[in-house]
């Protein structure tokens, strides 16, 4: 059995066997199931008959402060990831305004938070687990099923949350914490205040945080990879303002307990503005950095990669060239389905070949060192140790090749 990460010692989840997380059954959540779809009908027909710019204005500024102040800086910054401290009124509503997102009760949401993180750290896990299924079937079990573990690991709440009383009566009544909230909507504007003010600002939060999951565990920009997980995040840079800072994933699944998740020049982090004008305010303290986190081993800055096409192109032709090829070159091929036929065609006998599931880039390696990523890199593996005539080719299709990979624009190299 592989080693845990070490970054997993004092995960909240325990458990002895890695397979805990692979093996289990999806299934239909009647509840899960109802609540979405039915909040979806009403937001759906009853905004079509009800519309109105004063009730669209409302559900804009009620879901942007519930996705701000609730979901990313109560549920995920703090009561998860606890990555800076409060006053415990302030915690609370904050959380408070975490469940108005409508996705789960503090407790359950901090449970399959936490399940899903560790799965993902480790090197296999189920496909419910790491969005690895089509995103239709993906998003009817994220948004209609549970994951039924054959055999669920143990997680581990410590009792400052567990037997916080309003957090376990928020967890038993998460559901009807939406009707305070539609009654004041009805008493203020009438239905059309509700329709939009409730159940177009639950439907959109919860099917908004499965496709901003989806794809920040599918598609996107890495700065960092973790070495053996299942799983890699991914940046999304277009919807940072959207998600109030919560698409940086990539930074995030490299800093978990990071409060700033926007950590490069031009990666807006609206949640990490806001905690930083509290903190002027004296409300909020001991904001947690990458610099004040525990280091980890698996974890790789895939900056330290030439992005540039010069940089690219340079190295490239320095490996081409026999002086320069190393004798001992591994290619990290980024799949499960390459057979070892496949590869032994494209690339010299002569050439390692690794295929790691949890690498997102096809990498060259030479004596435990990263030299090229992408095209580029599968250049130098076709020329090693070929002939003249191969070798010319790949010289020939050398610019090209590293202008493709620069054009990716997938590691930028200026941090803040």
């Amino acid at each position: 059995m592989n080693p845990l990460p070490q970054s997993l010692a004092m995960h909240r989840v325990r458990a002895t066997d890695l397979a805990t997380v692979t093996e289990g059954e999806v299934r239909w959540s009647p509840g899960k199931s109802i609540w979405f779809i039915g909040m979806t009908l009403v937001a759906v027909f009853g905004g079509v008959l009800l519309f109105s710019w004063s009730a669209f204005a409302l559900f804009i500024v009620s879901t942007g402060v519930v996705l701000l102040l609730g979901h990313s800086l109560g549920s995920h910054r703090k009561l998860i990831h606890n990555s800076f401290q409060c006053p415990r009124w302030l915690e609370r509503v904050l959380v408070y305004l975490g469940v108005q997102v409508g996705l789960a009760g503090p407790l359950g949401l901090l449970r399959q938070h936490e399940l899903r993180d560790y799965a993902q750290r480790l090197p296999d896990c189920h496909p419910y687990l790491r969005h690895g299924r089509s995103p239709y079937l993906d998003a009817w079990w994220q948004l209609n099923c549970d994951l039924q573990l054959i055999n669920a690991p143990e997680i581990q709440i410590e009792p400052r949350i567990a037997n916080d009383v309003f957090y376990r009566f928020l967890e038993r009544t998460w559901m009807w914490q939406q009707l305070p909230v539609a009654v004041l909507f009805y008493l203020w504007g009438g239905w059309s205040f509700v329709v939009f003010g409730v159940c177009a600002r639950v439907s959109t939060g919860v099917f908004g945080h499965w496709l901003i999951g989806y794809f920040a565990h599918n598609h996107g920009e890495m700065h960092h990879e973790v070495r053996g997980a299942a799983v890699q995040g991914r940046n999304i840079r277009w919807t940072s303002l959207l998600t109030m800072g919560e698409s940086w994933h990539n930074n995030h699944h490299a800093f978990p307990g990071s409060a700033r998740l926007g950590l490069h020049r031009g990666q807006w982090d609206p949640g990490w503005w806001v905690l930083t004008a509290l903190q002027r305010l004296g409300l909020v303290w001991a904001l947690r950095l990458p610099a004040h986190l525990e280091p980890r081993p698996e974890l790789v800055r895939l900056d330290a990669i030439p992005s540039s096409s010069n940089l690219q192109l340079r190295r490239l032709l320095t490996l081409l060239c026999s002086s320069g090829a190393p004798d001992d070159i591994e290619i990290v091929w980024p799949g499960r389905r390459v057979g070892s036929a496949s590869l032994r065609w494209m690339l010299s006998n002569t050439t390692r070949t690794t295929l790691e599931p949890s690498s997102s880039r096809l990498l060259l390696r030479s004596g435990g060192q990263e030299l090229l990523v992408g095209v580029p890199a599968l250049c130098v593996a076709i020329a090693h140790h070929r002939g003249v005539w191969v070798r010319s080719l790949m010289l020939l299709c050398a610019p090209l090749a590293a202008g493709l990979e620069c054009a990716r624009d997938c590691y930028p190299t200026t941090a803040v």
